[in-house]
């Protein structure tokens, strides 16, 4: 009788086991696929983290009402940074260790530069189009980084393009000074040493534009007379630069990169941002010309989002992540950086997207666009 309660108690314990582990597999099999997002949701730069991730997670909805990956559906976890590049730091943990993701996409903000994708090399994640310009992203020591937009080299390349064109041999620039402004500055140093012109002034702003140090650095930048000031210090400090040229008497133009002169730094500048050129690195998302913007009109229309720049951004890089997915057998962390790796660029209708680490696979996309009197950007 013994012998018998024995032998059925190690049956059922081999039994619990093989269903444990069947259950273990079912579960991966079914569970869903989640990417890391660490953006600003809160704060002054709200709407742009909200803007990328709104569509980002539209795209994945459209992907998983299909039946996502073989049943498994894909999930975006958004985590709240603030704009704080510490805090981006510690959701790269928060998203690797309790939310066990797959990938991290689509940050922004300040610690879309570094602090991501340093953090997703520790983690040994895909760091997926980050919404920045940085080298450092497009740097071959740093692996991992898929990035979709231009860099800001690339955009400033095309400011100098323009303004030389335009007779235009008095360009200053305004950046912080952090590694972000000293790479912007060389950048700039380049670009016009390409057409025999030297910088007109570089003046260098806290985040925070501090009313200390502003007037006297808008002194001394407008000192040499320069007939252009190229912004590249985050939203609030290049608010404060042009009110404060302004106000001093600067008529020139003003130019920006695509990651500073968003829906924020608008906001801010009011009546202001009037005549602000600012570079795009995705295709215009009010046009009716290239099959893209129709489709993501349409997508907008139909998924009741405000059509952006930050948000065709998003659009893009989420049906290419889709793509590369797709080409997964189990979409594990591994399976899908060998993915993006290999997935071939695609036609959007007017536009080839593809992912690049340091080698870029597709031309450069940069275009100037114009705040107008109207409330638009017209290009």
């Amino acid at each position: 009788m013994q012998r018998r309660q024995v032998l059925a108690a190690s049956c059922a314990a081999v039994l619990g086991c093989a269903g444990q582990r069947v259950f273990a597999q079912t579960s991966r099999r079914t569970a869903a696929i989640k990417l890391g997002q660490s953006a600003p949701l809160t704060g002054p730069m709200a709407a742009t983290g909200a803007a990328v991730r709104d569509c980002a997670q539209a795209v994945f909805a459209d992907f998983n009402a299909t039946g996502g990956l073989r049943g498994r559906a894909l999930e975006l976890v958004s985590l709240d940074d603030e704009d704080r590049s510490e805090r981006t730091a510690v959701n790269v943990k928060l998203l690797a260790a309790q939310h066990d993701v797959t990938a991290l996409f689509g940050f922004v903000g300040a610690g879309a530069h570094r602090a991501g994708a340093r953090g997703a090399a520790e983690e040994k994640l895909a760091y997926v189009a980050p919404v920045s310009g940085a080298q450092e992203l497009r740097a071959a020591t740093l692996r991992g980084v898929h990035n979709l937009r231009a860099s800001h080299v690339d955009e400033i390349a095309y400011i100098v393009r323009h303004t030389h064109e335009i007779g235009i041999r008095r360009l200053s620039l305004v950046a912080e000074y952090n590694p972000q402004g000293w790479e912007l500055r060389d950048g700039l140093i380049e670009a016009l040493q390409t057409h025999g012109q030297k910088v007109a002034s570089v003046g260098s702003v806290d985040a925070e534009g501090s009313p200390l140090t502003l007037t006297d650095m808008v002194a001394t930048l407008l000192a040499v007379g320069p007939e252009a000031i190229l912004l590249g210090a985050n939203h609030v400090a290049s608010a404060l630069v042009v009110t404060a040229a302004r106000k001093a008497g600067f008529n020139g133009l003003f130019y920006t990169l695509s990651t500073v002169g968003g829906s924020a730094l608008i906001q801010r500048l009011g009546r202001l941002a009037i005549g602000l050129s600012v570079t795009q690195v995705v295709p215009f998302p009010w046009g009716g010309s290239v099959g893209v913007s129709r489709e993501f009109q349409a997508f907008c229309a139909q998924h009741k989002l405000a059509p952006s720049f930050l948000g065709m951004e998003a659009y893009l890089a989420a049906n290419l992540l889709v793509d590369a997915l797709k080409g997964t057998r189990d979409g594990t962390a591994q399976q899908l950086t060998q993915a993006l790796d290999a997935a071939a660029p695609r036609d959007f209708g007017g536009f080839i997207g593809a992912f690049y680490t340091h080698a870029r696979r597709t031309p450069v996309q940069v275009d100037l666009t114009v705040y107008s009197a109207s409330g638009k950007f017209v290009r």
